[in-house]
């Protein structure tokens, strides 16, 4: 992806075109992994300080560009909503721990979500450690039904 896509894409949620915002969501367009801020900060190399790039995650956040996850040390990752992503219900992802890659995993059955109506929720993370279908070379011997796993590379 590049710099065109980014504004093109900003300009559709009818968002200001900052440099600060079009270095970020490079970043993420770029890339198919999944980013924690400390990642973010270091790869724009000190372009921005850290508050901007909160504030900036919070606002993609917001706008469903971006969706965020927190890893099993509490670290919250950051990815891009890619369109394939957007038609899903909710649904839990796996981090790969061999290639990195966030997969998305089949949707939680709505007798799931319905029980969860009672509660105040504000939001769901889910992510599970493990390796992807690709990387467990035909390990896994359960029926996996490929058409619910999404991925976004």
């Amino acid at each position: 992806m590049n710099r065109k896509s980014a504004i093109d894409l900003l300009k559709s949620r009818n968002k200001r075109i900052t440099s600060k915002r079009l270095a970020i969501l490079e970043l993420f367009m770029g890339n198919s992994k999944p980013f924690a801020l400390s990642e973010i900060e270091k790869q724009l190399s000190g372009s921005m300080d850290r508050a901007t790039m909160y504030r900036t995650l919070h606002t993609f956040e917001a706008m469903d560009l971006v969706i965020k996850l927190v890893d099993q040390h509490g670290i919250c990752l950051y990815m891009l909503n890619h369109e394939k992503h957007k038609n899903l219900s909710i649904h839990p992802h796996l981090h790969c721990r061999e290639c990195d890659k966030i997969v998305c995993l089949p949707c939680l059955p709505d007798e799931y979500m319905e029980g969860l109506k009672k509660y105040d929720i504000k939001e769901m993370y889910f992510l599970m450690q493990g390796k992807c279908i690709e990387c467990s070379d035909g390990q896994i011997t359960e029926d996996t039904d490929k058409k619910h796993l999404c991925s976004p590379t």
